[in-house]
């Protein structure tokens, strides 16, 4: 049951409790073992990890994830959604090639070190490399718990 959790605790912090639907939940996953992942992140307690990607369209799964994307669900993972919703503004000179609707994500990204910027950019379409989810990940593993 998605709403029966216990309190979050900072082990928590990046997971999602295993669900799938009796039908695909997106037009291009269907195999079971995609499916499990996909809809486990998007139909989390707290909101789907991927606000781009709409139920019964298409998620994309073999697309590549920009920093924004990736900004966005790192921030949702680690429940830190609200703190995102109430954000300081950003000073990036990219700032403005920004939605304004995901500044507060880059901006919590930005503050609890899960992504970094490139001098004063933050490169919203460039793709995430392996190395800084690792680092996002890392600090995610280390953050206490909201």
């Amino acid at each position: 049951d998605l709403h029966s959790f216990p309190t979050r605790r900072s082990s928590d912090l990046g997971r999602a409790p295993q669900y799938m639907s009796a039908q695909p939940g997106y037009a291009d996953v269907r195999d079971s073992m995609t499916r499990i992942f996909v809809e486990s992140v998007q139909n989390a307690p707290g909101g789907a990890f991927f606000i781009d990607a709409t139920a019964g369209g298409n998620f994309r799964p073999f697309e590549r994830v920009d920093r924004l994307t990736a900004a966005i669900v790192l921030v949702r993972a680690a429940g830190l959604t609200q703190e995102a919703n109430n954000a300081t503004p950003l000073t990036l000179f990219d700032a403005g090639t920004i939605p304004s609707s995901a500044r507060g994500y880059v901006s919590v990204a930005l503050s609890h070190g899960l992504l970094t910027q490139n001098g004063v950019l933050f490169n919203p379409q460039t793709a995430l490399t392996r190395a800084e989810l690792a680092h996002a990940l890392a600090v995610m593993s280390s953050m206490p718990a909201q």
